[in-house]
């Protein structure tokens, strides 16, 4: 039966049938590998076993179903996001929050009790301890060298700014874009597990 959605709706769709396979996976699995039965309660035992087996085999053949649907869906996404350009402003927006998360980081690096090189004549020396083992060195107290100046920071800024408010711009595009529809083809089986209406 074909269905014509959104981009964000069939990615919604395929997460769905995705979740309900695992579920029949599990399911399959344990009746195939995992059935168990008490020696005494041989009554009726083919019957239950072939009642299993019977299931087991309804969810395998869902399971495939659903995976040829989940392929499809995959599959027209990936061509429509490529004609629409999504995996393109994806990356540059990734990038984007990458670059602006660098900036964010070296701004808030900032401290107040950092000493630019400069000012490292005027601190006084402090005579460091000697260590205990003999070996006579010392050891001082550090200091943070600021090494980024105010103009440098203050472009930072600029920079962060832009890069926050591009990444913006692109995942607005994107999410504008996964409005476009498409028509996908889905097996009659796998309708109820995908959510779709008959």
């Amino acid at each position: 039966m074909k269905y014509h959605l959104t981009l964000s709706r069939w990615h919604k769709v395929a997460e769905r049938i995705n979740i309900a396979l695992k579920e029949r996976e599990a399911s399959i699995k344990a009746a195939y590998t995992a059935t168990t039965i008490s020696p005494w309660n041989k009554d009726g035992v083919e019957e239950k076993a072939a009642d299993i087996a019977r299931r087991a085999a309804d969810d395998l053949a869902l399971v495939e179903a659903g995976l040829r649907a989940i392929a499809t869906i995959r599959t027209a996404l990936a061509l429509k996001n490529a004609a629409l350009g999504i995996a393109a402003r994806l990356a540059e927006a990734e990038a984007a929050s990458r670059r602006a998360a660098l900036y964010k980081s070296v701004i808030e690096g900032q401290k107040t009790d950092m000493v630019r090189p400069a000012g490292m004549h005027a601190l006084p020396e402090l005579v460091g301890e000697t260590e205990s083992f003999g070996f006579g060195r010392r050891t001082g107290l550090a200091v943070t060298l600021q090494t980024a100046d105010g103009k440098f920071i203050e472009s930072l800024r600029d920079r962060l700014a832009r890069e926050q408010a591009h990444a913006t711009q692109l995942l607005d595009e994107v999410a504008d874009l996964n409005r476009e529809k498409i028509e996908i083809d889905i097996a009659q089986e796998v309708l109820r597990i995908a959510g779709l209406a008959a």
